[in-house]
C-alpha cells in the first residue's frame, strides 16, 4: 500500500505525462491554447496550469479534449512498486 508522499508523487507523474501527451497533439496540429480552448471549450486556465505545472484536470475536460483529438481516455491499474522504488 502506498503512504500519502507515494501516492502524491505517483498521482503528479500520471499527471505530468498526460500533460505531456496532450502538449504533443496540440504542438503537432500547431495550435496555441487559445485556440485549443475555443475548439475544446476547456477554460484557458486550466489548460495552461494542467500543460504548465501538470496541474490535473477533470475527467469532464479531459474528455473534452479526448474527443476534439478524436482519442479516447483509458484508465488502467498498473503495479507500481517500480516507481515507488525509482522514488526513494
Amino acid at each position: 500500500m502506498l503512504n500519502k508522499k507515494q501516492h502524491k508523487a505517483c498521482f503528479k507523474r500520471t499527471f505530468n505525462e498526460l500533460a505531456a501527451q496532450l502538449w504533443n497533439l496540440r504542438r503537432e496540429r500547431q495550435m496555441t491554447i487559445v485556440e485549443l480552448s475555443i475548439d475544446s471549450k476547456v477554460p484557458v486556465r486550466f489548460l495552461e496550469t494542467f500543460e504548465i505545472k501538470g496541474y490535473p484536470l477533470a475527467l469532464g475536460e479531459l474528455a473534452s479534449l479526448a474527443s476534439f483529438y478524436d482519442k479516447r481516455i483509458k484508465i488502467e491499474l498498473v503495479d507500481v512498486e517500480e516507481d515507488i522504488k525509482s522514488m526513494a
